[in-house]
């Protein structure tokens, strides 16, 4: 009987632990990380603040919905599926569509009045705002009497 391995059920509850684990991180990756977040770029270049969505799977051009309050920039968009045949059976379904929303807060001001979206390639999204550089105007010392 040298060969047998004994029940240790320590470890067997440290094993079910790490495998518990490992599920609830895959399941979080999944929602902050997965198809319905819209991955975004942002950066300022020819003082225009640029933010360019990565590729959008079946978007809906007539859903795009933008908006700018205080220095928080929202962007609400519809993606649908492409049809499928009804006989269809799928083996892995990663894509997700529907409603997609993503909001960001702006680090420098702009001029949000003169801001321009356009859609690129038919499934990239390209925001442009004039960056307001009235607010960085020089100040003007007075001495002290």
């Amino acid at each position: 009987m040298t060969g047998e391995q004994r029940f240790d059920p320590m470890k067997e509850i440290q094993n079910i632990g790490e495998h518990i684990s490992k599920q609830i991180e895959k399941g979080i990756r999944n929602v902050t990380s997965g198809p319905e977040q819209l991955a975004l770029d942002m950066y300022e270049a020819e003082d225009q603040l640029v933010i360019r969505t990565a590729a959008i799977d079946g978007l809906l051009k007539e859903s795009i919905e933008i908006s700018l309050e205080s220095n928080v920039l929202t962007i609400s968009l519809q993606t649908e599926a492409e049809s499928t045949p009804t006989t269809a059976r799928y083996f892995l379904q990663e894509r997700r569509f529907g409603r997609v929303s993503r909001s960001v807060e702006l680090s420098i001001p702009v001029r949000g009045n003169e801001a321009r979206a356009k859609v690129e390639n038919g499934n990239r999204l390209v925001v442009t705002m004039p960056v307001d550089d009235s607010i960085y105007g020089n100040i003007t010392v007075t001495p002290v009497e």
